[in-house]
């Protein structure tokens, strides 16, 4: 086990969680929203693993993940967390890593997550301005690509 991971493995612990292998050199580590902060603040500033690659989003049926994967050296690192659909809201973490404000502006327009504290959270990146209120974000699994296309003017509706 790397250096890097036994480490993680005592940040994980007391997050109340553990560190999953997914195959070599990647792991997951699953943290409730209370924990998320200050699991990825030893991350970062502990652990130095600062390479944010991407944050990916995931409609679970009543719930959505956030995953944050991370990488350092040779090892991946992923995060994720749960956010109900009924309150979609997740604390950023642009305080702790920068790069994760357009990550994050993603996955408010795609499916439809505010992040408590992105200093850009009121703007869209992806979706246009107009996009009307009462459509859902379009990676939800709710969401109907005939019926985008059609309020947003993209084809003729079918007689």
């Amino acid at each position: 086990m790397s250096e890097i991971i036994t480490q993680l493995a005592k940040y994980a612990e007391e997050a109340g969680t553990t560190v999953n292998s997914l195959r070599k050199e990647e792991s997951l580590v699953e943290v409730s929203q209370d924990h998320l902060k200050a699991f990825l603040t030893h991350l970062v500033n502990d652990l130095q693993v600062t390479h944010l690659m991407t944050i990916t989003g995931l409609d679970l049926g009543q719930n959505l993940g956030i995953t944050y994967n991370f990488s350092k050296e040779r090892e991946i690192i992923n995060v994720r967390t749960i956010v109900p659909k009924t309150n979609p809201k997740a604390l950023s973490i642009v305080d702790i890593v920068p790069g994760a404000i357009l990550y994050e502006m993603e996955l408010q327009d795609m499916f439809g997550l505010e992040f408590i504290g992105n200093p850009w959270k009121n703007q869209k990146l992806l979706l246009p301005d107009e996009w009307p209120a009462d459509l859902p974000p379009p990676l939800l699994k709710i969401s109907k690509a005939d019926q985008i296309r059609r309020r947003l003017g993209l084809e003729a509706a079918k007689p």
